[in-house]
């Protein structure tokens, strides 16, 4: 059975289920979303959604505890005077 046909066969199960099959059918679903990747850090590492919540808490945890930030103008400043490797 191609892709199509199971995808369309799913459809017409779904719509015919009853409450407490639709409630297991929607927490695969949201399990799977949960899953999905959806950032990656400036290392290359990617984030899960929960993850990703994580690290940017941490972030603005660091920045309240006082961590160095740098400025739009800082940054811009930096890359533009680094010397080309």
């Amino acid at each position: 059975m191609n892709i199509e046909a199971k995808r369309d066969e799913l459809i017409q199960w779904i719509l015919n289920v009853n409450e407490d099959i639709l409630s297991k059918v929607s927490a695969i679903k949201e399990k799977t979303v949960s899953d999905e990747i959806v950032a990656y850090s400036t290392k290359g590492e990617s984030f899960m959604k929960k993850q990703y919540v994580k690290h940017i808490n941490d972030i603005r945890e660091s920045v309240k505890n006082g961590a160095k930030t740098y400025t739009t103008e800082e940054v811009r400043e930096y890359v533009l005077n680094s010397k080309r490797v």
